[in-house]
């Protein structure tokens, strides 16, 4: 009793550990697939109407448009129900379809670097990326990182201290970097674009960007300036140069400080990276819906956002039906200049991304709102 037959092995324990693991990580996956597919079954239930202010965050709702020329309805609401404006004679009514989102991408070099005069945590990516639900189309609107604005300066409390005039990408330098900073940049974005209704952010770290393109086995890009001072492969004129690694944050993030307009060149570099990442990102969750939930919770230390797992599903099957035209893609209009002492009050800065307010505002109604 109890010997083995002739024949039988004996199997070691670490071949059993092993096959004990490799089941409970089946198990897992099986688990989280089951989930993700059951997210993405509930998406087609889900509308654009869930992408509201909520108790989760204090972004402000229903804020009458500083677009709208007719005369305050009751002289002293700064809150309304009905949507509609009256621009330069012609009644229109904000796309109630539009799903607004800020991407805010976070420099944090965990100490300030001296050399360049760089604070951490500045918002240096700022965009508005735009879902129309129905027209199934997406857009981006860049916000250069100098645009001078009106911007909240939180104390460690993330009470509201003083405000003051500066570059926007400073908007995020105050307050703990929590949420309560991420919502004090979304309303300075909301002002600055005439309290265009934002309620979505995502502020993503510097330090995820390897990850996530590399996720999607790079993103080829030209290279438009010279860029050696990173790497001496990056060089000017070169065409689909494969970023992969530290030289998709090189093409994304840096920029020589010593020139006064090195940020709007950046940004040009983010632009053309971004209408190649959208149709990278659309290819992978149509090989693999669990993707986009998959890649943010291998990312979520370094991704901060009010999204919810609802939202994020919702959003990532209707990006399998979205089209991203090249002249969607768009800058803040304006221009970088020298700012004169005592030009501009209490603004502390040599240099300053000033924005042209007419062609802005014809910007929002063309792409916000419809006439009536």
């Amino acid at each position: 009793m109890g010997r083995k037959q002739r024949g039988e092995k004996n199997t070691p324990a670490w071949a059993k550990a092993l096959l004990i693991s490799l089941s409970v990580i089946a198990l897992v996956l099986l688990i989280v697939f089951a989930f993700i597919w059951k997210k993405w079954q509930r998406a087609d239930y889900l509308t654009a109407d869930m992408f509201q202010a909520n108790a989760a965050n204090t972004i402000p709702v229903h804020r009458i448009s500083q677009l709208d020329e007719a005369p305050p309805r009751d002289g002293t609401s700064v809150y309304q129900e009905d949507n509609s404006i009256t621009y330069k004679g012609k009644q229109y009514r904000y796309n109630d379809n539009l799903i607004n989102i800020l991407v805010m991408g976070i420099d944090d070099y965990s100490l300030v670097d001296e050399v360049n005069n760089t604070n951490p945590y500045q918002a240096d990516t700022l965009v508005v990326g735009t879902v129309d639900a129905v027209q199934k189309t997406v857009s981006f609107l860049c916000i250069p990182r100098d645009t001078v604005t009106d911007v909240k300066v939180l104390d460690l409390n993330n009470e509201v201290a003083s405000k003051k005039k500066a570059p926007i990408a400073v908007s995020h330098s105050y307050g703990t970097q929590g949420a309560e900073t991420n919502e004090a940049v979304v309303g300075c974005v909301s002002d600055l674009l005439y309290n265009l209704p934002i309620y979505r952010y995502v502020a993503i770290d510097i330090s995820a960007i390897p990850d996530i393109n590399d996720s999607l086995g790079g993103i080829t890009v030209d290279i438009p300036e010279d860029l050696t001072k990173w790497n001496p492969k990056m060089k000017e004129g070169i065409s689909d140069y494969l970023l992969k690694g530290k030289d998709a944050v090189i093409f994304v993030a840096r920029r020589d400080t010593s020139i006064d307009d090195s940020a709007m060149g950046r940004m040009k570099r983010q632009m053309q990276y971004m209408k190649k990442l959208f149709p990278a990102l659309k290819s992978q969750t149509a090989k693999n819906i669990t993707y986009p939930i998959t890649l943010y919770n291998n990312e979520a230390d370094k991704v901060a956002t009010n999204l919810s797992i609802d939202e994020m599903t919702y959003l990532a099957k209707l990006m399998l039906d979205l089209e991203l035209d090249e002249d969607n893609v768009a800058v803040v209009p304006g221009q970088m200049k020298k700012i004169e002492p005592g030009e501009i009050d209490d603004y502390e800065y040599e240099m300053g991304y000033i924005v042209d307010e007419d062609a802005l505002k014809d910007l929002i109604i063309d792409r916000y709102y419809t006439e009536q």
